[in-house]
């Protein structure tokens, strides 16, 4: 019996949607991998990007997580090429390599499904590009094992393809290390950009919840930092993990304020759709334990993926706050501190005021320090 080839037996209609498949994971890879450098080593403090749509869907999400990189070389890379692959194979007809590709599609394809499900499990959100890869590299899997019977990878075309990825990642790391040499000049540009945005001042009012208090009165530490943000939000979480260093770096020199802003239209009547179903329930809890507010911020963030009524009101019990959660007191400091958020604002999380400089989104460390830095100096 003979064995059927995809790129000589199979339909005009797989060739077209398989070349296709295989131009979008190319495309959507070399927009992540520009992501990752632009989110791991910035040089502005413009936040976002062009496939940031919410605190669920942003590839932000993926990119801060370890399964972005191997050695600080991102995956992305590999994308591309297992995009190329594909289309090479017109050009080498060879059983040996289909045989070698058809294996390699499937294994990305598994490979896709678990990041799938890590990105959901693990990190609660979902890069929307990320996922538009998987897809593309799912069906571009699926026509080729429709219609072709070359499953056998062979050693020539494993050598070869072994070979590319090791130039590819050689390269990825040398450019890695490359802009992480230039960190220092990046530094200049930072503070300029910093010092080029309006100052809007510090709140109207000191919030009891802090993450680090240097003096009791907030605006008389020489570093404030006022973070607007969600229990339910990814990136909220992330920032909370780089404060936490910075609390540490600068002890002494900080205070870091917490300030509720709920991406849920229960509480916040700025949002049209209850985007986070648990946020303005997770805050009034907060709220009700202003002095123990360190140990609520990461026990909430650490169970943020486990967020339901049953977490929660078990938390309230723990703490012996239920009947102030029941009776929903926090809700008017949550609503005061939103009312503060619309003074700066604020539209999604998370943001921080920074002496009194509004940044939006997670800044790195490393730039955060630098922008802390340049203002102990001063």
């Amino acid at each position: 019996m003979l064995k059927r080839s995809f790129y000589k037996d199979a339909s005009m209609n797989y060739h077209i949607v398989t070349a296709l498949m295989s131009v979008l994971m190319i495309g959507f890879s070399i927009y992540l991998t520009s992501h990752y450098f632009q989110v791991k080593f910035p040089t502005g403090l413009s936040a976002g990007g062009l496939c940031n749509f919410n605190s669920f869907f942003n590839c932000d999400v993926s990119t801060n997580s370890p399964a972005s990189n191997i050695a600080g070389v991102p995956i992305s890379i590999f994308g591309i090429i297992i995009g190329v692959l594909p289309l090479l194979g017109y050009f080498f007809k060879s059983e040996e390599f289909e045989g070698t590709l058809h294996s390699l599609l499937l294994i990305n394809a598994l490979g896709c499904i678990v990041l799938f499900i890590y990105s959901l499990v693990a990190l609660g959100g979902l890069c929307p590009f990320c996922a538009l890869y998987y897809l593309a590299s799912i069906i571009a899997a699926f026509c080729f094992n429709k219609t072709s019977d070359m499953r056998t990878p062979a050693v020539i075309p494993v050598i070869a393809i072994a070979l590319i990825f090791s130039v590819s990642s050689f390269a990825a790391y040398s450019t890695v290390q490359g802009k992480k040499a230039k960190n220092s000049q990046v530094a200049d540009s930072l503070i300029n950009q910093y010092k080029s945005l309006k100052n809007l001042g510090t709140p109207s009012f000191d919030s009891p919840f802090r993450m680090v208090s240097a003096t009791e009165v907030f605006n008389e530490a020489p570093i404030q930092i006022t973070k607007f943000s969600d229990f339910e939000c990814p990136a909220c979480k992330m920032l909370s993990e780089v404060l936490h260093k910075v609390k540490d770096k600068y002890k002494g020199k900080v205070n870091i304020q917490y300030m509720f802003y709920p991406l849920d239209n229960a509480c916040n009547p700025a949002m049209e759709r209850p985007l986070h179903r648990f946020a303005c329930k997770a805050a009034y809890l907060a709220a009700c334990l202003p002095t123990k507010f360190k140990e609520v911020e990461h026990d909430i963030f650490a169970a943020q993926a486990q967020l339901s009524d049953d977490w929660i009101q078990s938390y309230a019990k723990k703490k012996n706050v239920l009947d102030c959660y029941n009776s929903q007191k926090g809700k008017a400091t949550v609503i005061k501190h939103m009312a503060e958020a619309k003074k700066f604002g604020v539209q999604s999380t998370p943001t921080f005021i920074l002496n009194g400089v509004k940044i939006e989104g997670v800044l790195p460390e490393a730039q955060l320090y630098i922008l802390i830095d340049y203002l102990l100096q001063k």
